[in-house]
């Protein structure tokens, strides 16, 4: 600016030192109302107005704010038996505002138990075959695995292995069965009925798919949610069904053989429940000779007057008119064989409507009377109903019996002692999977 002219200069600089004392002005005018207060803020300050001149500035702690500080914990305890159980959790810490003191919360992440140094865990084996079929351990566990688990839970070492004998081999038996019949079913199609099958399976496929969904994607959706099995497998599983359900219709049902003479049996034998015997209403007038001798005496003229026992009863005041007890009969006669001998003597030859001797002993005297008789309502063995009942529980019997037998033949046809073995295999293999080892030593008997 050396090289301006002066009255240049002075244009420029004049409203520049006009903008900056007005300014200083100002700053000296306000400088009291311009002061700013800081502090914290807490729960107070949103329920009591605050209270204080001039402008308020309001700034949060930076515990607050600041994200929680998250720690992992990691906890191994080693058991008796030496298996490890580690327990995961996580401390999450963080201040609270209520209180402005820091707080701690644990979230617990579970146990997961670890194997042992050497512990062996079977995960698959082939346990034999069925007419060229092999049969894998996991099949037969995949199906009982829930009930097995919760046998092998037992404290008592014993009696969780004979649970888990039980178990798998009632499961394995019932695997043998159907692949047995199966496979015989299957041996006895010729080819005529082979080619029929195909045809049929092609039509209940295409069946299948049409019934859920109109196409191959949402039949195989509809069929997981429905029975968790693809379109193949529920073909598959229809196609076993009726070849066994073929088998055992031509095979097992004609030797089931139920006559007249074995539902009379059956009826008998449930003659009690079908057509009970009635019962006897009998009634008992017992008087204290010790300070009822009056009753005693009063009730002896009655009876000597042929006065019902009913009103005996009501005239000495014994409750519910003398009713005792109702007792079942059997060939007409009453059944009290809970009672004494002597009692038994003077009840039985009672018939309706009859009292008894006085019946003395030492310190009372008693009578008896029949005071009618209940009709049960019982279930003629004509009844249609009952017939019909009597005949398919005995066949149903009957068709266990005969299934059992034909199973057995399939087996020596098919199997020979080899079933014993894979069974035996089987139980040895549930043991090591689902037994503890360690228990299972400690438990067995010393030699």
């Amino acid at each position: 600016m050396d090289g301006l002219p002066a009255a240049i200069l002075s244009a420029i600089t004049a409203p520049l030192s006009g903008v900056l004392v007005a300014s200083l002005a100002v700053g000296c005018t306000t400088g009291h109302e311009d002061e700013r207060v800081i502090r914290d803020v807490d729960v107070r300050s949103f329920s009591k107005p605050s209270a204080g001149a001039g402008i308020e500035v309001v700034a949060t702690p930076m515990e607050v704010v600041q994200a929680p500080s998250v720690r992992e914990v990691t906890e191994t305890e080693v058991m008796a038996d030496g298996t490890a159980i580690t327990k995961r959790s996580t401390e999450v810490t963080a201040v609270n505002p209520a209180t402005n003191t820091p707080q701690t919360d644990v979230m617990d992440g579970g146990e997961s138990p670890v194997l042992r140094v050497g512990q062996r865990w079977p995960v698959e084996s082939l346990i034999g075959q069925i007419n060229g079929r092999p049969i894998f351990a996991e099949e037969v566990f995949s199906r009982v695995e829930a009930e097995v688990m919760l046998a092998a839970q037992n404290p008592n070492p014993e009696q969780a292995r004979a649970g888990v004998d039980a178990t798998v081999r009632r499961a394995f038996r019932q695997q043998v069965e159907s692949e047995l019949i199966l496979a015989e079913a299957e041996s006895r199609l010729s080819p005529e009925m082979k080619q029929g099958l195909l045809g049929w399976l092609r039509d209940l496929q295409e069946t299948t798919i049409a019934q859920r969904g109109g196409n191959r994607a949402a039949a195989e959706d509809a069929l997981r949610d429905e029975m968790r099995m693809s379109v193949e497998e529920f073909v598959e599983f229809r196609k076993n069904t009726e070849l066994t359900r073929d088998i055992l219709r031509r095979k097992v049902e004609p030797r089931v053989v139920v006559s007249w003479r074995d539902v009379e049996r059956l009826y008998a034998q449930r003659q009690a429940a079908y057509a009970p015997n009635p019962e006897m209403r009998v009634g008992r007038i017992r008087l204290v000779k010790e300070g009822q001798q009056d009753k005693i005496d009063e009730a002896k003229r009655l009876f000597a007057e042929g006065k019902p026992f009913v009103e005996v009863a009501r005239t000495v005041g014994v409750e519910k008119d003398g009713f005792w007890r109702s007792v079942p009969t059997q060939d007409g006669q009453m059944n009290v064989s809970d009672l004494t001998d002597d009692l038994q003597a003077v009840l039985r030859p009672l018939k309706p409507g009859e009292v008894s001797a006085p019946f003395e002993q030492r310190s009372s005297v008693t009578w008896f009377a029949v005071l009618g008789v209940d009709a049960q309502q019982g279930i003629s063995i004509f009844d249609p109903d009952l017939q019909l009942a009597l005949r398919g529980e005995l066949q149903a019997t009957q068709e266990r019996i005969e299934q059992g037998r034909y199973i057995q033949s399939l087996q020596k046809r098919w199997l020979g002692a080899s079933i014993a073995k894979m069974e035996l295999r089987l139980v040895q293999m549930a043991r090591e999977r689902y037994l503890d080892p360690m228990k299972q030593l400690q438990s067995a008997p010393r030699r």
